[in-house]
């Protein structure tokens, strides 16, 4: 799950949570909430955490993909089971830069 998935990526990279929260730009207790999956972020802070953690969008969030539609916006796209296609959000267009993060 993506709160597991944040907790790992924070701890692997010795941050506590008030020094992520500050860098995501939102509290230490919604840091702790996305972690125990109580609270989802959305996929603007998605996007920031990922670039806190210097990973790629996709590694942070499983099974999703970004793709650029007909009107040019970027999204964040995930297969669900059955292979049903849901966005997740869009990332704005000064957010996107963030997502393309190269490791």
């Amino acid at each position: 799950m993506l709160g597991d998935k944040i907790r790992m990526f924070r701890l692997e990279r010795k941050l506590e949570l008030e020094g992520l929260a500050e860098v995501v730009g939102v509290s230490a207790m919604a840091i702790h909430y996305y972690e125990e999956n109580k609270w989802r972020p959305g996929t603007e802070i998605i996007v920031r955490l990922a670039h806190a953690f210097g990973v790629k969008l996709t590694e942070l969030v499983e099974e999703c993909t970004i793709f650029h539609n007909e009107n040019g916006e970027m999204l964040l796209v995930c297969t669900n089971t059955g292979n049903k296609i849901k966005v997740l959000g869009r990332i704005k267009e000064e957010m996107q830069k963030m997502c393309l993060i190269e490791n």
